[in-house]
């Protein structure tokens, strides 16, 4: 009789916590910021920023760039056709010319590797940056985009091609997607 006891007290306090769980009675107004305030300063700390002289020169160089959510700021150059987008997942046909920031260095193009460059939106083994590029765009749009060192190469940069924490600048022309 006791052991019954204590299976309906386990039920009783699962069932509570099922409710307060599935309700939200407790949940916090901003579930993304720590609680601990030594947390969000060390969060803050960490932050991808753009390095002061790269900032100097996008907002020289591209004044009124509109910026993606992670960061990449973009003008478009030539407006696509129609209202359809690449997916993550469809093969995209672009035309690309990657320079660095900095120096205006051309590093990589399209034209390079024959014409242009095919790959599946969304692939780990491009630039992270190109997701950001590619999926608001519209067939036939051209864009200048600058990639910021988190969207591109990273803080290690590509040995003996690319320094660490290089902003990259892309020139690209969305061919085609399927």
């Amino acid at each position: 009789m006791r052991s019954f006891f204590v299976l309906l007290g386990l039920g009783v306090v699962l069932l509570t916590i099922a409710v307060v769980v599935r309700s939200g009675k407790l949940m916090r107004d901003d579930p993304g910021e720590p609680i601990n305030a030594a947390m969000r300063q060390a969060l803050a700390d960490r932050a991808y920023r753009w390095p002061a002289g790269d900032a100097e020169r996008i907002a020289e160089r591209f004044p009124g760039a509109l910026e993606t959510p992670n960061g990449a700021r973009y003008v478009v150059t030539r407006p696509g056709e129609g209202e359809a987008t690449p997916q993550r997942g469809q093969l995209v046909t672009v035309h690309y010319t990657a320079r660095l920031l900095a120096n205006d260095q051309k590093i990589d193009a399209s034209e390079d590797h024959g014409g242009p460059y095919n790959f599946p939106l969304g692939h780990p083994d491009v630039l992270a940056g190109w997701g950001d590029v590619l999926h608001e765009m519209r067939k036939g749009e051209r864009r200048v985009v600058v990639l910021p060192y988190w969207l591109a190469y990273g803080e290690k940069g590509k040995r003996n091609k690319i320094p660490a924490k290089a902003s990259v600048l892309l020139e690209v022309e969305l061919l085609e997607f399927r």
